[in-house]
């Protein structure tokens, strides 16, 4: 079976990445779920600021965990540049917010047909715009509970963490109360 790809930004991937190990390019589910990152997240990660708060993304098992990247032919990076291209101009025009890396995110989104896993709401709005697949964090961890690949407590636990630590997904307490309401 091919797998189902799902794309995950960066906040989501810091939200998850140092509690699911390995985060990605781990199938999981009948329907083999693989999450995936850009590229670019790498670069995002550089950031000294980041770096800071997340000192574990230096480490070797994040790095080796962040270099599987979907695949593309030159047909479908084509595409995905025009895309891109389309979806930075309505940034540009009528959405400032999402920066050049959620454009691209997007685009790959719309290319293939994926969706892409972010909290950021002004992503969110973009990819709504352009009728790309999104979700937030919390419905890709019900997904994950679904499959058997999370546990309820391992959830709860990372609820809690961010309640604690102040990095709140965006409508982080509807979104827990609509997709955990009976767990």
């Amino acid at each position: 079976m091919p797998q189902s790809k799902i794309l995950v930004d960066t906040n989501a991937y810091l939200r998850l990445a140092n509690t699911i190990r390995p985060l990605l390019f781990a199938p999981f589910g009948e329907n083999e779920y693989c999450l995936y990152i850009l590229p670019e997240l790498n670069e995002e990660l550089k950031n000294n600021k980041l770096q800071n708060t997340f000192y574990w993304v230096t480490e070797n098992e994040y790095v080796e965990n962040r270099k599987h990247f979907p695949a593309i032919g030159r047909k479908q990076k084509k595409a995905i540049n025009q895309a891109f291209e389309y979806v930075w101009d309505y940034v540009q025009t009528d959405l400032p917010g999402p920066s050049k890396v959620d454009a691209l995110y997007v685009a790959y989104a719309i290319e293939l047909d994926i969706p892409v896993v972010t909290d950021d709401q002004d992503m969110t709005a973009l990819a709504k715009a352009f009728d790309a697949k999104v979700m937030p964090t919390l419905e890709l961890l019900k997904i994950m509970l679904d499959c058997g690949h999370m546990d309820m407590k391992t959830i709860k636990g990372l609820y809690e963490y961010w309640r604690q630590f102040g990095d709140r997904p965006a409508n982080m307490e509807a979104d827990f109360k609509r997709l955990f309401s009976d767990q």
